[in-house]
């Protein structure tokens, strides 16, 4: 897992953060950005900006997306809780999909600048040999910075390499599905390619959920049977298909 910082306020966007982000996808590691927070400046404002500098570099939808609120320089524990609250309510709008959370240290979110914001995942900065207990408002922590490597911050994930694949996919919506009659003019490949999917999926798909008719479920067995060719070639009309209805 690697994240890099994106922005800080809202005009210092990192002038790294192209090359940075197109090397860390390229090896395919987990990645994400961060965003560090001025509490002079509005909450919401800083969001946007956030997530503007990022879709210009590329915002994936499994890309974690972080809030850094430990700025030494700031009006006070409200008004700076009440600041990053803000980033957090127009990233949850503009960002809907993507994982997030709140990285601080233990000092500043016992001295309440994180006041509110315990429901949100926290990556927490703890040089140490053990782990932390988490600070409130808080009960648990998902990262945990524990130190350096070779001059590098070095984390931990609270689970298992499983449990954070499905930690991101958690914050992806539920899949939406449509039943489908064919018309007699087109072929499964084509159907699923407009469905943004496979011919094997929607015949994994159909064949596991239904509902389909008797001819779907002869046309399926001969597939699976070894006729390929079926599945580039026109349907009959009146087969039925579970499809994926592609996100708007």
């Amino acid at each position: 897992m690697t994240q890099g910082l994106s922005t800080a306020g809202t005009n210092s966007p990192d002038p790294t953060a192209q090359h940075n982000h197109d090397g860390i996808r390229a090896l395919g590691i987990r990645h994400g950005a961060y965003h560090f927070l001025d509490p002079f400046e509005g909450g919401a404002a800083q969001a946007a900006s956030f997530i503007a500098a990022h879709a210009a570099v590329g915002l994936d939808a499994t890309d974690m997306l972080w809030l850094d609120n430990e700025n030494a320089r700031n009006p006070g524990p409200a008004q700076t809780a009440a600041c990053a609250r803000a980033f957090m309510a127009e990233l949850d709008k503009l960002a809907p999909r993507n994982p997030r959370g709140v990285y601080t240290y233990i000092n500043y979110a016992t001295t309440g600048h994180c006041a509110g914001l315990g429901h949100y995942p926290l990556w927490l900065a703890f040089p140490a040999a053990s782990a932390p207990k988490p600070p409130p408002p808080w009960a648990n922590w998902r990262f945990w910075q524990w130190g350096q490597r070779n001059g590098v911050d070095v984390d931990a994930f609270n689970g298992t390499a499983a449990d954070l694949d499905a930690w991101i996919r958690s914050f992806a919506p539920e899949p939406q599905y449509v039943t489908h009659v064919t018309a007699g003019h087109m072929s499964l490949h084509d159907l699923a390619r407009q469905h943004g999917t496979t011919a094997a999926h929607v015949l994994r798909l159909t064949a596991r959920d239904g509902p389909f008719t008797a001819e779907t479920y002869a046309w399926i067995n001969d597939v699976f049977g070894g006729k390929l060719g079926m599945v580039s070639a026109p349907m009959p009309p009146g087969l039925t298909w579970r499809l994926p209805v592609i996100p708007s």
